[in-house]
């Protein structure tokens, strides 16, 4: 308690004689420290251990844990939290540099991240403890939450799963109109997938014992400060609860574990905390082909480029995305204004377009009712009266394009052969679960079986709806709806666009026709088991749907003729530069 209380006197100290901060400290990425910096910078750390500040962090993380994850002010705490880490380094050595660690360019293959070798940060753990013994933090003894070596264990034995792309974290940036849906997306996304691809202390509440914990969280830091520089004049005073179950939330509220430090001092680092992140190029060269895609896609698209609208390089399939209110100031509720209606469905008429006839009157009214429970559920009672279309659409989606274009005026549903299609791989993930029966491709189920299973399992009381809209009481859209598909019509991204990327990030140009197929493209990610989300108070079937998202956007840029990813640049470069 004593130093955080000299943390926070330090703090204000800094705002009342520079309020504006003049001279800011850079953040740089970890890799741009020269090896004297970088050396230096594992001192002070082994220094905290020794002197017991590390304790002290993971210790205050641990017993404010159940207050931070899954609440608005998880990146606000993480931000004043990994500044405390900085003001501790900087007590054993004034100036030492901070540094973050730019993930997203390690993502397509992470195992291969020079920060993960005796020069940096060392490797994975041994024995059945996973204790760490490379690198400069080899043999560490760590006492929180009780005594232990620092641990590693890696998610895939040996390797590690990739993490989101750069493209996938900047069309989030360009999505999200709130900051509530920008905490949510990251804390349900990609945040877990670093803590568990490492894993090892990283996938508890004590994962700041890793020293890899502040460099993620350097990272994660600087993907909110770079989504308040899209717009400086209201996102540094921007706070608010959409995506959560939180009830109205102010930047008046107490930021948990730092007595008086409230929410509006973490909002803006350029001011009280004093510091600004440089970039590592994965940014600016992520930037460079969206730019490139929007130039192709602008002319096939009414009203112009789609980024504009709405935030990624296209959108043909979602709702139009929640304008940020306009009481933006960090005391508001900055809740998206008045829901937005759902378009009215009738089920008969979209069974004769989809050109297999009518359902029988039974079905067309069975059917129907289920969309209009869903419809309320979606946003036409004042219960649920904050929930976006795009949740509605994506139910009244699941009824049309899933059940009734299977369906034939005397034939059953034939669910195998309606789940079958690519575009439907969420779904039928979805569906595994609310049908309380096998399905073969040879025997198909009747329409009494759909319904059965649709109304217990979407409507039921631990329904799928139930559990979507279950504590969202703000749903603001977190990533674009349809990218994946508009990018396949994207005819292909030339040589001197994909030089750029390399130029930008510093690498030496790869040939990328001798590349084989597989590391040229974008990898899936992996999901999270159920635990994770359970112990972070977060959102299962939220973090599916984004996570669904995401590989839709990915099968969107593989398919791009000449499309290289910044991540897969990077790795490439590692591997085949010197040689090419």
């Amino acid at each position: 308690m004593a130093k955080s209380l000299i943390f926070l006197a330090a703090l204000c100290l800094a705002t009342a004689v520079n309020s504006q901060c003049i001279n800011p400290t850079p953040r740089p990425e970890i890799r741009s420290l020269s090896p004297e910096d970088r050396g230096r910078f594992f001192r002070a750390l082994n220094q905290l251990r020794s002197n017991g500040e590390l304790d002290r962090l993971s210790r205050l993380h641990v017993d404010n844990a159940d207050n931070i994850h899954g609440h608005p002010v998880f990146l606000a705490f993480h931000r004043v939290f990994v500044n405390d880490f900085a003001a501790a380094l900087n007590r054993v050595d004034p100036g030492v540099p901070v540094p973050y660690w730019d993930w997203s360019l390690d993502a397509s293959n992470p195992i291969t991240s020079d920060l993960f070798t005796n020069d940096y940060l060392g490797g994975n753990g041994k024995g059945d403890q996973g204790c760490v013994q490379s690198g400069p933090f080899a043999n560490w003894q760590m006492s929180v939450d009780s005594p232990h070596c620092l641990s590693r264990k890696f998610n895939q034995g040996d390797s590690i799963a990739p993490f989101w792309p750069p493209e996938a974290l900047l069309s989030m940036q360009k999505t999200c109109t709130q900051y509530g849906a920008l905490s949510s997306g990251i804390e349900n996304g990609c945040h877990g997938a670093v803590h568990l691809g490492i894993s090892g202390d990283m996938s508890t509440m004590f994962a700041p014992n890793d020293p890899f914990f502040f460099l993620h969280h350097g990272m994660v830091d600087k993907l909110w400060y770079d989504w308040q520089l899209m717009e400086p004049n209201t996102r540094f005073q921007q706070y608010d609860n959409s995506n959560y179950k939180d009830g109205q939330v102010s930047g008046d509220d107490l930021i948990p574990g730092y007595p008086g430090m409230r929410v509006r001092d973490s909002l803006d680092p350029r001011s009280g905390l004093c510091y600004v992140y440089v970039d590592s190029g994965s940014r600016a060269a992520t930037k460079r082909l969206m730019q490139e895609i929007d130039r192709q896609t602008s002319g096939k698209n009414a009203g112009g480029p789609m980024s504009a609208q709405t935030g990624g390089p296209t959108q043909l399939a979602s709702a139009p995305s929640m304008p940020p209110s306009s009481a933006a100031g960090p005391d508001a509720h900055n809740g998206p204004p008045s829901p937005m209606r759902p378009q009215n469905t009738d089920i008969s008429a979209a069974a004769r377009a989809s050109g297999n006839g009518s359902p029988s009157a039974e079905s067309t009214a069975q059917l129907n009712d289920i969309t209009t429970q869903v419809s309320r559920l979606s946003g036409n009672d004042d219960s649920r009266a904050s929930a976006s279309a795009a949740l509605h659409n994506q139910q009244i989606n699941f009824l049309q394009n899933t059940l009734l274009n299977s369906m034939a005026g005397g034939r059953s549903l034939d669910l195998a052969g309606a789940l079958h299609g690519h575009r439907h791989r969420f779904l039928r993930r979805l569906i595994n679960a609310v049908v309380p029966r096998e399905y073969t491709d040879e025997k198909a189920l009747g329409s009494s079986d759909i319904l059965t299973g649709l109304v217990g399992g979407l409507l039921g009381k631990d329904g799928l709806v139930g559990h979507l809209l279950q504590g969202l009481g703000h749903v603001v859209e977190v990533l674009p709806q349809g990218l994946g598909e508009t990018l396949k019509a994207v005819g292909g991204i030339a040589e001197g666009v994909t030089n750029d990327v390399f130029d930008i990030l510093k690498l030496p140009k790869v040939d990328m026709s001798k590349v084989p197929e597989a590391e040229r493209r974008i990898p899936y990610v992996a999901a999270l088991p159920n635990w994770w989300y359970e112990h972070n108070n977060l959102n299962a079937t939220y973090a599916a749907q984004l996570h669904a998202q995401v590989h839709d956007m990915i099968d969107g840029y593989n398919s791009i003729p000449g499309y290289v990813s910044p991540a897969v640049a990077h790795y490439v470069a590692k591997k085949y530069g010197n040689a090419q």
